[in-house]
């Protein structure tokens, strides 16, 4: 016997099928460039957007945080239309009242600070606050102070008489009575009479310093070293540079500070500015900062202004 043998009839796609398939495709496709990819690329434009946002606005506050703790009258700016700026600045790692004649129990030689006369050793009223400073091991020549500079002579003031310390001069930080009864830490009552009687600081000075001119509210500053910041449109960069000397040679948008530490704040800088007024530091000086951002077609622009809080 034969096998018998079923033949099943072969079916492709018909033109009109294939004709809707490829219609189909088409709409598909349509749809797709025309809702998809602007969607896609749109929110690409938002992150990118959003990460320029994000670092411009990092990039300021780090300058505004720095401006704001600024010693009065040391904000030194170089601006080159085109190229960029810089911004020097030196911090203030903390600050007190020097005692005056009268004042809280102040009186005595080891007191009081002396204008105009080499002096070694006075009070301040209180305490001093940053640990940087308080926990520093004594006598510490990591910080300098500065007392009664309006004119904004610090970068070239230099030697035993001026109004900062001398470099290499060690500062010894010790809590003395300020008049009150009992023992107790400073910053804290002694539990007899006002504030007034309450343990502060007392400083000492391994050489004997002529501070020229009091302070108006007299301010004792401390002081670290300088920073600066400058933004460089030709390399699209913001930098911050710290950890260098005191120097009477301002630092420009093509010259950085000698022998400094650096470190990038942002990249991609189209454009920047600064302005500053602190002729009268006191009551309304302040720095203008302005940085533009591009990448991938995108583009930010941040301005800010930061108020000086210091004052002389």
């Amino acid at each position: 016997m034969q096998a018998a043998h079923v033949i099943v009839p072969r079916r492709g796609f018909t033109l009109i099928e294939m004709v809707f398939v490829i219609l189909i495709l088409g709409v598909i496709g349509t749809s797709f460039g025309v809702f998809v990819i602007p969607a896609v690329r749109a929110s690409r434009a938002i992150e990118q957007r959003a990460a320029l946002i994000d670092s411009a606005e990092i990039a300021l506050r780090r300058m505004t945080r720095d401006i704001r703790i600024a010693l009065p009258n040391s904000i030194r700016v170089s601006s080159i239309a085109g190229t960029g700026f810089a911004v020097e600045m030196i911090p203030t790692i903390d600050g007190g009242r020097f005692c005056a004649s009268g004042e809280a129990n102040c009186s005595g030689a080891n007191q009081l600070l002396a204008i105009g006369s080499p002096d070694s050793d006075f009070d301040v009223v209180g305490c001093f606050r940053n640990p940087a400073f308080t926990g520093a091991a004594f006598p510490s020549t990591a910080f300098r102070l500065v007392i009664g500079d309006a004119a904004g002579t610090v970068y070239t003031a230099a030697g035993a008489s001026a109004v900062l310390s001398a470099a290499g001069t060690g500062i010894t930080l010790t809590t003395v009575n300020g008049g009150g009864a009992g023992a107790g830490a400073c910053g804290t009552s002694s539990g007899v009479g006002p504030p007034a009687t309450s343990y502060r600081h007392h400083i000492n000075l391994s050489a004997a310093q002529t501070f020229p001119q009091p302070s108006g509210r007299r301010r004792v500053y401390v002081i670290d070293r300088p920073v600066a910041y400058i933004c460089n449109i030709t390399a699209g960069t913001l930098t911050r540079y710290y950890s260098y000397p005191i120097s009477s040679v301002a630092p420009t948008p093509t010259s950085p500070p000698a022998g400094a530490t650096s470190a990038l704040v942002t990249d991609k800088i189209s454009d920047c500015s600064v302005a500053t007024s602190t002729s009268t530091v006191q009551a309304n000086g302040f720095v203008k900062l302005s940085i533009s951002l591009t990448n991938g077609g995108e583009a930010v622009q941040l301005v800010s202004e930061a108020q000086l809080d210091n004052s002389i």
